[in-house]
């Protein structure tokens, strides 16, 4: 079953990437719009991403490795927007991306702070 899991959160982080990727790249009138929470949008879907990645790689270090490809990541979906007809870079959605990141990873540091601590107790 956990073959299964691991295979489910893998699948699940390439969707969350590539609809990251998506929806950053698409005109503003393409007919989907996700609503005046925009910088709230951003911070989820980033947070999403930066635990699903977490519980992927399934190693506390890597993924302190991988935050600052996430970053640059959604440093990278804002400069590219600048390229797209209609659309233009914003500091503060790459602040809320950034955000996002890092308070995924602070979720799993503390839940890898928790596992640790009940296997000592133990």
């Amino acid at each position: 079953m956990k073959g299964n899991k691991q295979t489910l959160f893998r699948i699940s982080l390439v969707f969350v990437f590539l609809g990251i990727t998506i929806l950053s790249l698409l005109p503003p009138k393409s007919g989907v719009e996700l609503g005046e929470h925009d910088k709230i949008n951003h911070f989820i879907a980033y947070s999403v991403l930066s635990l699903n990645f977490g519980i992927v790689v399934a190693n506390f270090r890597k993924h302190l490795i991988g935050v600052p490809f996430l970053i640059a990541y959604g440093l990278l979906m804002e400069y590219i927007q600048g390229f797209v007809p209609g659309r233009e870079p914003s500091w503060l959605d790459a602040l809320a991306n950034s955000g996002g990141v890092c308070l995924g990873f602070v979720f799993l540091f503390i839940l890898h702070l928790v596992k640790k601590y009940n296997q000592n107790v133990i």
